[in-house]
């Protein structure tokens, strides 16, 4: 009976220090903080990167990829979702992430200067 249990207790520490092998693949969308900038200087290509960058729906691409990142930024909620339906909301929270980004870069490079 020693001899079953020093192997089960064998077996069992062996497998606690090699963890079995793991056979699968985690998914992840597009990194979004790898797209590209969005500031008030952006071209309409440039905005329509970000947007794909972001992830929106192909209609709000088109509907917003031809104004400027100054156009982009000076709407307010309602009028993104009076274009863009409820994908609307989450352009304009995007945006707001976006000037609040460029505000404290701003505010960077003055004080640092």
């Amino acid at each position: 009976m020693d001899e079953v249990n020093d192997e089960l207790l064998k077996r069992i520490t062996s497998n606690k220090s090699q963890p079995p092998g793991r056979n699968f693949r985690v998914e992840r969308p597009l990194d979004s903080s790898s797209a590209p900038p969005l500031t008030l200087d952006c071209s309409p290509p440039q905005v329509t990167a970000w947007l794909n960058a972001k992830g929106f729906s192909k209609p709000t691409v088109e509907c917003l990829g031809n104004l400027t990142g100054a156009q982009l930024f000076s709407l307010n909620k309602e009028e993104l979702k009076a274009v863009c339906g409820d994908e609307g909301s989450r352009v304009y929270s995007q945006t707001t992430v976006q000037k609040a980004q460029l505000e404290v870069c701003i505010t960077c490079t003055h004080t640092d200067t």
